[in-house]
């Protein structure tokens, strides 16, 4: 589900694109759902129907991020298949806290003759692999990482334009969305 505010574009993060907080019967696919190809504003937002544009996200909106849905991992709204605990969150966190201050990753499109006019975006260099580091991949592992934090339904992949394919991207939760 796509939604337009302004010059932004927030993104639901489904079950099917979280890998480890799963609340559902999503596969775990890596590719991002990003709406279908007749809503009338999608490609003229990412610019062309074959669209492969650069993210950049603040290490520090990411900390901002696992603060906000900190709650979540010590009371449950919904009943996940992993562990999602204090100490799970944890982990993350001083994951998260070591990494660089910008973060950098790219959505393409995948799929272009999906036969129900689904679009979806992966980052190319991503293969999901469990042994991803920062140092040998840092773009698939910005990707994997943002699969792993998400909390399914609730948490949102927010982009705006910095530039012609540059976006800055942000993951907001709103515990409110159901």
């Amino acid at each position: 589900m796509l939604t337009y505010i302004d010059d932004w574009i927030a993104i639901r993060l489904a079950d099917s694109f979280v890998k480890d907080n799963k609340s559902g019967t999503g596969n775990g696919e890596a590719c991002l759902y990003l709406g279908s190809k007749y809503e009338p504003n999608l490609f003229s937002f990412f610019g062309a129907t074959d669209f492969d544009v650069h993210c950049m996200m603040l290490r520090d909106d990411l900390i901002e991020y696992l603060d906000s849905v900190k709650e979540e991992y010590l009371f449950h709204r919904f009943n996940y298949v992993n562990e999602v605990s204090l100490d799970t969150w944890k982990k993350l966190y001083d994951e998260v806290a070591l990494l660089p201050d910008e973060l950098y990753f790219d959505l393409t499109r995948k799929r272009q003759q999906d036969k129900h006019g689904r679009v979806y975006a992966q980052e190319l260099t991503y293969k999901r692999s469990s042994n991803l580091t920062y140092e040998k991949s840092p773009k698939a592992y910005v990707y994997d990482l943002i699969r792993r934090v998400a909390i399914p339904e609730v948490t949102f992949l927010m982009l705006t334009k910095d530039g012609d394919s540059n976006f800055y991207s942000k993951l907001y939760y709103d515990p409110n969305n159901e």
